[in-house]
């Protein structure tokens, strides 16, 4: 197994339950940060209500990480910016906020993308962040490149739609709004989807790669949470990958931003730097779940040292939900299938650097700990991996209450 080491900072923030995980997991040129949030070392949250100052925070917590391990902000490949909103959060401002707290990074900035909720973990908890850097193990920078769409929704500097950091290519996430604030095709998740990837696209496009380079990508689109209408835009976006297809993480949500977008589509892809594609390899465990439609997604894929977890679910071969409404039974259940997809690359949950939970539920410690002492139970090496753990109205299909996608290394 490669070298890894986790970054925990003295005296930093808790949120006094007692799980393994760490605030970053570095290992070769990859850093893995998990969720970052307004508490304090005591558990004690901070700010309640007030996102602009959790805001900074958060991303004042990243810092702090990443200098702990030798690095900055200026490593930023990616955010992941999960806030809470009825609707009417400006993202416009919050991005401008955020991009405030970059000032002053050396070179092109991250890519960024801005999941809504209804709550988060914890009432008054207003945002949490988390994010992927890069910087040589000999502790140098990085170079990097970035991609430029007009019809993709225009960023403040110095966030990017798109970034390439050696073999790696990340995207921000992309909405059928254009460079000039137009939104297309409003209220249409069908028709957006069809807008969206090729965007996706053109953007992988300068820098080098394509679609059929996609190891990851994260959708998250406004759904009732209803098998029946997951199909059609689901079909619709899996028809621009050909198989074996990328591993894929789907969340549903109530709302994006401005109204009558439905659909934030971002990935991450893997390209050499010769241009050429990359070898990978593709697992689907005997008697693994499937969707109730043929997608060309698998559940595990590995590129060079990476291997990108698709969200693992409580689902039967046939689609069925398993342990319907028991969101304990279901955890257990997929952190079992994501034993079996590791197993299957020769790995174990030691391998793991970053875990990522969209769990059913409402703000508060115990509904967290409901599905998290289970989750971490599962993870008994040290260091234990980054993690984000976020609840959701509801997910794709009626009775799931619990989406688990991970990262591993080798």
């Amino acid at each position: 197994m490669l070298p890894r080491h986790a970054s925990m900072p003295d005296e930093f923030w808790s949120i006094g339950l007692p799980f393994n995980h760490s605030h970053c997991v570095t290992c070769g040129s990859m850093m893995f940060i998990g969720g970052q949030v307004d508490f304090d070392g005591g558990g004690n949250q901070l700010n309640p209500g007030d996102l602009q100052t959790q805001a900074r925070r958060c991303m004042a917590h990243i810092g702090e990480v990443l200098e702990s391990d030798g690095a900055g902000l200026s490593d930023l490949v990616k955010l992941s910016v999960y806030y809470r909103s009825d609707g009417s959060v400006d993202e416009t401002s919050l991005l401008d906020d955020l991009a405030g707290c970059l000032k002053g990074i050396e070179g092109p900035g991250p890519v960024v993308t801005l999941i809504p909720l209804g709550e988060l973990s914890f009432d008054g908890m207003e945002i949490e962040i988390d994010g992927i850097a890069m910087r040589d193990p000999n502790g140098l920078s990085l170079a990097r490149t970035t991609a430029w769409d007009p019809q993709c929704p225009r960023l403040p500097p110095p966030f990017s739609n798109a970034l390439r950091c050696g073999e790696m290519l990340f995207t921000s996430g992309i909405t059928a709004v254009d460079g000039t604030g137009h939104l297309h095709q409003p209220g249409d998740l069908t028709a957006q989807s069809r807008l969206v990837l090729p965007k996706l696209d053109g953007l992988l496009n300068q820098l080098g790669g394509d679609l059929n380079d996609v190891v990851k990508t994260n959708v998250f689109n406004v759904e009732p949470g209803t098998a029946e209408d997951w199909r059609s835009p689901a079909l619709t976006r899996a028809g621009y990958y050909r198989e074996p297809g990328p591993a894929a993480t789907g969340i549903c949500l109530q709302r994006l931003w401005p109204s009558g977008v439905m659909l934030r589509n971002d990935v991450i892809a893997m390209r050499g730097g010769d241009g050429s594609r990359l070898p990978r390899s593709h697992v689907w465990p005997t008697g693994h779940w499937d969707w109730p439609v043929h997608l060309p997604y698998r559940h595990g894929i590995r590129c060079g040292d990476l291997v990108f977890l698709g969200g693992q679910v409580s689902l039967a071969p046939d689609g069925e939900v398993l342990q319907a409404g028991d969101i304990g039974a279901q955890t257990t259940t997929a952190m079992d299938f994501i034993g079996k997809v590791l197993g299957d690359f020769g790995l174990t949950f030691d391998n793991v650097i970053k875990v990522n939970a969209f769990y059913v539920g409402s703000a508060g410690p115990e509904e967290l700990a409901r599905n998290a002492l289970v989750r971490f139970s599962y993870f008994t090496g040290s260091p234990g991996p980054a993690s984000t753990g976020v609840p959701v109205p509801y997910l794709a299909y009626q009775g799931m209450m619990i989406e688990i996608d991970i990262v591993a290394m080798v």
